[in-house]
């Protein structure tokens, strides 16, 4: 059920629809808040915040991935504070 309501709904003008189920809500179409694209906008957090992907199976796989994935992040929150402290 679509928030309590009907479990489709479609909008010929946007060209895509949302689904959901009991566990998802699926949006096949831009979903715009007050004129800002939110999968852009998520991009750019992604991009800003150098994310790097973190591959559960490889980690597990290879632990020393893991300890080198947590080093790049724990310097880099530390890089980030001290750019914000030089900066203020």
């Amino acid at each position: 059920m679509l928030f309590g309501g009907m479990p489709t709904m479609t909008n010929s003008s946007t060209r895509g629809h949302i689904v959901s189920d009991n566990d998802k809500v699926n949006i096949t179409t831009d979903l715009i808040v007050q004129d800002r694209n939110i999968l852009n906008e998520l991009d750019n957090l992604h991009q800003a915040m150098l994310l790097l992907p973190r591959d559960q199976k490889l980690q597990d796989k290879y632990p020393e991935l893991k300890e080198a994935y947590d080093a790049y992040q724990d310097l880099y929150r530390g890089v980030m504070i001290a750019d914000k402290m030089r900066n203020t």
